[in-house]
């Protein structure tokens, strides 16, 4: 059966926010955080943040950024690939939170240290876990013939 690999891993972008906004809520709800993921994506598009933009934008930018992982496998193969999925979750939530929050000067999206641990490691999570959904059903393994 063909199938579309780019496709599937965007879709395996849009899959690994759920859980990653599950736990902006939660982290905002204990008032560590003070946006979500969601309203952090959203305020690309508007300085001030809201969560249904960001019911839009998180699974967009999931999705790029998995899609990203996905053609960088061709350069850096595919060993380790929940490592490099986490290390391309953080690098995109750096780039958001430094290119539309520090240059743009929108101080809504500035956090604290406690909110930046929070959002490199649930980033992070999402990377991992978009790694191993990604080498399970896009990169399987394949059959070696055993003399």
């Amino acid at each position: 059966m063909n199938y579309d690999k780019p496709l599937l891993a965007m879709l395996i972008g849009i899959i690994v926010v759920i859980p990653l906004e599950i736990m902006g809520l939660f982290f905002r709800h204990l008032r560590w955080i003070t946006i979500t993921p969601g309203e952090a994506c959203s305020m690309m598009f508007m300085p001030e943040g809201s969560w249904t933009l960001g019911l839009l934008a998180l699974p967009l930018v999931g999705a790029l950024a998995i899609l990203i992982l996905y053609y960088l496998t061709k350069i850096i193969g595919t060993d380790y690939l929940p490592i490099k999925g986490a290390l391309v979750g953080m690098c995109t939530y750096s780039f958001i939170f430094t290119v539309f929050g520090t240059l743009s000067k929108n101080h809504s999206m500035l956090q604290g240290t406690l909110g930046n641990y929070i959002f490199a490691l649930s980033s992070g999570f999402a990377g991992f876990l978009a790694g191993i959904l990604m080498k399970k059903f896009l990169f399987k393994p394949s059959q070696q013939v055993k003399d």
